[in-house]
C-alpha cells in the first residue's frame, strides 16, 4: 500500500482492509501507525542483513575479499529489487526519521566482516564501524544513480568491489 499510494495517503483503515483483519487486531500488534512503520523498517533492514549474511556465509572458505564482494553483490541486488518499498518506508517526505546507521543490521554485518579481515591481517581499517557506514552510504548512493539511469547490478558491483577493495 505504501508503494501504491504513498505513506501519507495510506490509512490504518486501508491497511486493515488489505490485510483482511479488524482494526482492533491492528492495535493489538501496534500502538499506532508510527509503531507499525517502525516494525516494517526493522523487518526490511533485517531482511537486508539476512540476505547479506547468507551471501557471506556462502563464501566462507574463500577469504575476506570474496566475502566482501559477496556482501556488495547481495546488498546491491536486494536494494535494486526492493527500492520502491525502501523509498516508501524510509524516504517519505512527510516523515523525518534519523537513526544511527552503524546500528543497522546490514551495516553491523559489514563492520564485523571488516573487523575479521583486520584480525586476519588482510586489511588495515582503523574504524570498522565508521568505514562500514561510509561504504554503505556510498553503495546506497551508487545504487540510486543506477536506478535513475536504468542500469542494473552488473554495472556497479565490479566498480564497488574495486573501490572497496582499495579502501580496505
Amino acid at each position: 500500500l505504501f508503494v501504491e499510494q504513498g505513506m501519507v495517503a495510506t490509512s490504518i483503515d486501508h491497511i486493515v482492509d488489505r490485510a483482511g483483519v479488524a482494526k482492533g487486531t491492528f492495535y493489538h500488534y501496534f500502538q499506532d501507525r508510527a509503531a507499525m512503520l517502525e516494525a516494517l523498517r526493522c523487518r526490511y533492514s533485517q531482511h537486508f542483513a539476512e540476505v547479506a549474511l547468507a551471501a557471506i556465509e556462502a563464501n566462507a572458505g574463500q577469504g575476506h575479499k570474496a566475502r566482501l564482494e559477496a556482501w556488495i553483490d547481495a546488498v546491491v541486488r536486494v536494494y535494486l529489487g526492493t527500492y520502491a518499498l525502501h523509498d516508501a518506508i524510509f524516504h517519505d517526505p512527510a516523515i523525518c526519521h534519523r537513526w544511527v546507521m552503524g546500528e543497522e543490521p546490514v551495516v553491523k554485518l559489514l563492520a564485523a566482516l571488516l573487523e575479521e579481515g583486520v584480525a586476519a591481517g588482510e586489511w588495515d581499517v582503523d574504524d570498522p564501524v565508521g568505514s562500514a557506514v561510509c561504504m554503505f552510504y556510498g553503495l546506497h548512493g551508487l545504487v540510486d544513480e543506477t536506478i535513475a539511469a536504468g542500469a542494473d547490478a552488473d554495472a556497479i558491483v565490479p566498480c564497488l568491489t574495486r573501490l572497496y577493495g582499495n579502501m580496505v
